[in-house]
């Protein structure tokens, strides 16, 4: 079990995504690893299509400031009605391509799946 480092829910297992953080850059040169639940990763890979710039001050996934954001709608479960809330994340272009390629990486690994039942 851990927690998506996008919305924060609980999930069994999550997808590694590797942007690169500011912060930890000494110790981690090539992008530090993180976890983000598969509902996260795929409306990553919705808004990475459309691209709409918001206005922010930090990217909410690696908290780099002065770069541009851009809008990421996501669910996060509730267990009153409606079941979900909808929360717009930021993340900058970076963190956009990560977890994009998390994306590729998780589909692809569906794919070869399907034969293995």
């Amino acid at each position: 079990m851990g927690d998506c480092d996008l919305c924060g829910v609980s999930r069994p297992t999550l997808c590694p995504v590797k942007p690169d953080v500011p912060r930890f850059r000494k110790a981690f040169p090539n992008g530090m690893w993180m976890g983000i639940c598969e509902e996260c990763t795929n409306a990553s890979h919705d808004a990475n299509g459309t691209r709409v710039e918001v206005d922010g001050k930090k990217c909410d996934l690696c908290s780099k400031k002065g770069e541009t954001l851009y809008a990421v709608e996501i669910k996060i479960p509730d267990f009153s009605e409606p079941y979900y809330k909808h929360k717009e994340v930021k993340l900058c272009e970076t963190c956009l391509d990560a977890t994009e390629v998390t994306y590729d990486k998780r589909q692809a690994e569906k794919a070869a799946d399907k034969g293995h039942h």
